[in-house]
């Protein structure tokens, strides 16, 4: 029975023809309530008491085009990359379920989409595919064209670790060299902030403090990404100009609009890294990873480091660090120094043995007695 306790009255919540009825009975006992529920039930089958006729469910690409993908614009018009992740999901999403009533969809249709979709892209584009589905379900039970979401309780493929790329000194200097003003400038706030790439983006000006030598993150993936972060003097370098230059409230703004952040830098990074012969190449959010690598190298503690990243859990942390060669091999001449010493101090005490107390009373005694 869908019948609920609110306040001193019962209250009944069901669904008929892809619409819901909810509406309070009166009554303060449960057993009459759940009689009155069902009589509720039968007028409506019955056609005695009607309830607004619904419209056929909308097919899926219809909503996907015209409802949800207008309505994610404007909802994420402060993270435009958000929008972006569930506007490139729709092309697979629509070749799969387009023409399917969207009441029609179901959890085995959403497992098919999941295994047809793993053998063309990798597990982590698969299940960023699953994600803008369930979002847009969502969006559709509020709107009342479906009563349940048919992505709820499928899992996730497994991604595994997944691959972090390291740049090291030399590769940096290659790129920076090779790299058009803009991405150079992108570029060199996440390596010396840390900031993800989507951050950098929606910096605004307001948020960027020169005097007090930090910039401001409001917004981010979690309530942990909203932080400061203190700057280098060649990041405050860079903001002074970007700040200085931009005519709008970006500092990296649209090429079309200045009042709309910039949305991405593939083609110039793609550039950047053919000029430069880089191989194997890298991406972008890899110099974040060198920020943490470099940082953690450098001596700075993981709760720190956490912070400054904006990580939700320091294990999270742990897997943006990765010496590079020559770091571990200063650890190892480090490891190697030390046992050298231990082996000294060994032999030393070894040539050097303490004196028991009889022999050394006997010396007091020839002391005393020598003329």
């Amino acid at each position: 029975m869908s019948v609920y306790k609110r306040g001193c009255v019962y209250w009944y919540d069901f669904w008929f023809r892809r619409q819901r009825v909810r509406e309070s009975t009166g009554l303060s006992n449960k057993t009459a309530a759940e009689q009155a529920e069902a009589i509720r039930k039968a007028g409506i089958a019955e056609g005695r008491v009607g309830i607004a006729r619904r419209e056929p469910s909308p097919k899926f690409e219809n909503f996907m085009n015209n409802d949800f993908l207008p309505w994610s614009e404007k909802q994420h018009v402060a993270h435009p990359r958000t929008h972006m992740r569930y506007k490139t999901s729709s092309h697979p999403l629509n070749a799969f379920f387009g023409k399917q009533p969207l009441d029609a969809i179901g959890t085995t249709h959403v497992e098919k989409f999941k295994q047809v979709r793993s053998e063309d892209v990798s597990a982590a584009a698969t299940n960023r595919d699953t994600a803008a589905l369930r979002f847009m379900f969502n969006y559709a039970m509020r709107k009342g064209l479906v009563s349940r979401n048919p992505v709820h309780g499928v899992k996730p493929l497994p991604e595994g670790p997944g691959m972090m790329r390291i740049v090291s000194q030399e590769e940096q200097r290659k790129y920076l060299a090779k790299a058009n003003p803009q991405l150079r400038d992108f570029g060199t706030l996440i390596l010396e902030t840390g900031m993800r790439p989507e951050e950098v983006f929606t910096a605004r000006k307001e948020n960027i403090h020169l005097a007090h030598g930090y910039v401001f993150v409001p917004t981010g993936k979690t309530r942990f990404a909203r932080r400061t972060i203190p700057l280098t003097d060649t990041a405050k370098s860079v903001l002074r100009r970007r700040v200085k230059e931009a005519k709008g409230p970006y500092i990296f703004p649209s090429r079309h609009d200045s009042n709309q952040p910039l949305t991405t830098l593939k083609k110039s990074h793609a550039e950047a890294l053919k000029k430069s012969e880089i191989n194997p190449p890298f991406r972008i959010y890899d110099l974040r990873h060198t920020f943490g690598s470099r940082s953690a190298m450098a001596g700075v503690d993981l709760p720190t480091l956490k912070e400054l990243m904006g990580h939700s859990e320091i294990s999270t942390t742990l897997r943006y660090i990765h010496p590079t060669p020559e770091h571990k091999q200063v650890a190892l001449q480090k490891l190697e120094r030390f046992n050298h010493k231990q082996a000294c101090r060994r032999r030393k005490r070894q040539r050097s043995p303490h004196k028991s107390p009889h022999s050394e009373g006997q010396a007091m005694k020839r002391r005393l007695v020598s003329p």
